[in-house]
């Protein structure tokens, strides 16, 4: 049996030579720096973004939002970052939403970037309603010095339901009724 190769001993010394290597220059780290997610699911709105440490690297954030009301969704994430410090620059490549009631992923789109300027502001073209559900936001880019940070905006807008509706056209109705049944007085004056 000295001849036979021990496959779990084989695998495990695999993966622990492959966790020990230094990552490559171009390779993706996830979840790195100080990712926050500030999103409440009673008010179904808040920030999110990474405080920095994204250090001179690819990298990849995920943010989980769990929705507990349908409603209108409204999301964006801008970095900052100025001419005259390179350093904390961030070119974003890609933000995808799924999860829910997706049946494909939402894309982003980046509304303002280089060459124009180092700000990168990118959001959904528009708003898009979305029910109640665990949805997942992943934003890719690469990071240019350790002081680059970005920050965004998820905001959940409630839909009146159908009855609510019909409770307020009722209410319009009524009152314009009653503005239009209202009766002119003349008013008569009296000499003494």
């Amino acid at each position: 049996m000295s001849g036979m190769i021990n496959l779990p001993k084989l695998l495990g010394a695999a993966v622990a030579a492959m966790l020990m290597m230094p990552a490559a220059a171009g390779a993706v780290t996830t979840n790195v720096g100080t990712p926050f997610n500030k999103f409440s699911t009673i008010a179904s709105s808040g920030t999110f973004g990474n405080n920095g440490g994204l250090a001179n690297r690819n990298f990849i954030n995920t943010f989980t939002f769990v929705i507990t009301r349908a409603g209108d969704l409204a999301a964006d994430f801008t970095n900052s970052a100025s001419r005259n410090n390179s350093n904390g620059d961030i070119d974003f490549t890609s933000a995808r939403l799924t999860g829910g009631s997706l049946g494909t992923p939402l894309s982003f789109r980046r509304l303002l970037g280089e060459p124009v300027s180092m700000t990168e502001a990118w959001a959904l073209a528009q708003p898009q309603r979305i029910a109640a559900g665990t949805y997942t936001l992943t934003i890719a880019g690469r990071a240019y010095g350790a002081a680059s940070t970005f920050s965004g905006n998820f905001n959940v807008a409630a839909v009146p339901e159908p009855a609510t509706w019909a409770m307020m056209i009722a209410g319009v109705g009524m009152a314009g009724g009653a503005l239009r049944r209202r009766r002119v007085t003349k008013a008569e004056f009296r000499w003494a």
